[in-house]
């Protein structure tokens, strides 16, 4: 139970004001501890007609307060139930992901880990295989080399044979003067080259193609038949008459016979008895008178000795223009073969049937051109020279 308030006038309540206004400063009550001390009284500052409206209308105030209030309190309470449950589901799923991420956190390291190995592992394994590739090439470049120094040397073998069989076709042409060997030859080794699957074989190819146009288009002097006519002429220098000779010349006589032989077989009929002791007396004439001109007077001179000393010096000439002949002495060979036609005009009797004979295999001796040598600077030997084979 409360104590009563004491009731005041309002005259006194008006008396009061100052003083209570003046001691506010120490305790100035509130209303709601006057509405404590006296629950009729009615609050402070309300007109005392007002009160029972007042006190009618406060408990629908404060109902719907504390229905407010209460349903703020219920909307804090379930918002704060539901912030909670989400902050619970979220640090759920951030504790389960957080344990994912740790998890993935060690498989990765796990990997990393085993990937680190495995590329050791490999990284080892490149090195090993580097090295064994360096061994290989270092292998490869060895039999490369090695294949190149026995390509190089069967190269130079067979170019070097080559150069030898080219030489050798030289040579015989040089010595019988017939391009047959040599053009033989350079064919043969044209062939050979083709065949050969090499620079070197392939520039040695077109000089020997050089070559052998060259010779196909020239024009050899024959020298076999020149020695051969040397032979002859050589051998009909001990049947030569000479101009000093006592003998009657042959030549007139071989040229009567020849007339009294085209006679008609009706005129050697009738004439043939009288013919024959006609012909014996003119050549009985003749062999007592012969008229002969002659350029040299000395060669009537000459001794049946000297005669003899001047056909072995004709042989002689002779066998000296058969080697410059054979050795290819041009100028040599000129001379020789000009003296030999000189003596033979100037010393023999050129009526007679074996000097002119003679005179002719001279003369056709001594056309042969000894200067040109179309076996000589092949362009063929000039290459193989040029690779260090053979000699030019």
């Amino acid at each position: 139970m409360s104590e009563p308030n004491p009731q005041f006038p309002q005259g006194a309540d008006a008396s009061l004001e100052p003083m209570a206004a003046g001691a506010q400063t120490s305790a100035e009550p509130t209303s709601d501890d006057i509405a404590a001390a006296d629950p009729q009284r009615p609050p402070l500052g309300v007109p005392p007609g007002q009160d029972a409206h007042l006190l009618a209308a406060e408990p629908q105030g404060l109902g719907k307060f504390w229905v407010a209030l209460v349903a703020v309190v219920v909307l804090v309470g379930v918002v704060a139930w539901w912030l909670d449950g989400r902050l619970y589901a979220t640090q759920a799923e951030i504790a389960k992901r957080l344990q994912g991420a740790n998890t993935a956190s060690i498989e990765a390291r796990t990997l990393a880990k085993q990937s680190a190995d495995i590329v050791g592992a490999l990284n080892a394994r490149v090195a090993v295989l580097e090295s064994r590739e360096q061994d290989l090439a270092a292998q490869r470049m060895a039999l490369q080399q090695l294949y190149q120094d026995f390509a190089k040397s069967r190269d130079d073998a067979f170019l070097g044979q080559t150069a030898e069989l080219i030489a050798l076709g030289q040579q015989q042409a040089e010595l019988t003067g017939s391009l047959s060997p040599l053009v033989s030859t350079l064919e043969s080794s044209a062939v050979r080259l083709k065949r050969a699957n090499s620079q070197r074989a392939q520039l040695v190819l077109r000089a020997v193609q050089v070559d052998l146009s060259r010779l196909k288009s020239s024009v050899a002097p024959d020298i076999p038949a020149a020695a051969q006519r040397l032979d002859e002429l050589a051998a009909l220098i001990d049947q030569l008459q000479t101009r000093a000779s006592a003998a009657p010349p042959e030549g007139n006589a071989a040229q009567q016979q020849g007339t009294a032989h085209d006679l008609s077989p009706v005129a050697r009929g009738w004439a043939a008895w009288l013919g024959h002791w006609t012909q014996a007396g003119w050549e009985q004439v003749r062999r007592l008178v012969s008229i002969t001109r002659i350029d040299h007077p000395e060669v009537l001179l000459m001794s049946p000795q000297q005669a003899d000393y001047l056909r072995e010096n004709l042989k002689l000439q002779v066998l000296n223009a058969r080697l410059d002949l054979l050795s290819r002495n041009a100028s040599g060979y000129r001379a020789d073969m000009r003296a030999i036609v000189s003596n033979l005009h100037n010393y023999f009797n050129t009526n007679q049937a074996r000097a002119q004979m003679a005179l002719t295999l001279a003369r056709q001796a001594e056309q042969v051109d000894l200067a040109a040598q179309p076996a000589a600077n092949l362009e063929s030997l000039a290459a193989l020279a040029n690779l260090g084979l053979g000699s030019n």
